[in-house]
């Protein structure tokens, strides 16, 4: 090989890559041409969505504006509103006790049976709601619903008692 055929492979080679290059910007041109602008969305509830995926679930208190804050949230915690509560020993049960007391799931005494009457006799009517409250064997306490006030556990229990 000579310097000339070099000097020409050289050329050719240059040749075949701005080639290439001015390919690659006409198909860059001609997609955006025929693609739709994306920065317009179709759904402008898209970005509403967006924007609460993204905002922080909390933010971090420090100093007064902490101090204050912990205290009202104790304070709304320590006294729930009392018209909010039903104590409805019915609903209870159905929403709650009904899954596993109706059935006898791990040993759960269904009411009216010889089992409840048994249990009642032997723990007394206080000694059912303590259970109750506080969880025994394999029900948790409050039956697993920690929302439930004292009333409300005890108006179950006295509706299973009647059953």
């Amino acid at each position: 090989m000579d310097r000339k055929a070099d000097s020409a492979f050289m050329r050719q080679f240059a040749g075949v890559i701005a080639g290439f290059v001015v390919l690659t910007i006409a198909l860059i041109f001609l997609a955006r041409h025929i693609q739709p602008d994306s920065s317009a969305d179709a759904n402008p509830s898209q970005g509403v969505l967006a924007e609460k995926r993204i905002t922080p679930e909390a933010s971090v208190r420090y100093g007064y504006e902490a101090a204050a804050a912990l205290a009202e949230a104790q304070a709304a915690a320590a006294s729930p509103a009392a018209e909010d509560t039903v104590v409805d020993g019915a609903a209870v049960y159905n929403g709650l006790c009904v899954s596993c007391h109706a059935a006898g799931v791990a040993g759960a005494p269904i009411p009216g049976s010889e089992q409840f009457a048994a249990r009642e006799a032997e723990r007394g009517h206080d000694g059912l709601i303590q259970n109750a409250i506080n969880g025994l064997n394999a029900m948790p306490a409050r039956g697993g619903n920690p929302s439930l006030t004292d009333a409300q556990i005890q108006a179950a229990v006295e509706f299973m008692l009647q059953q």
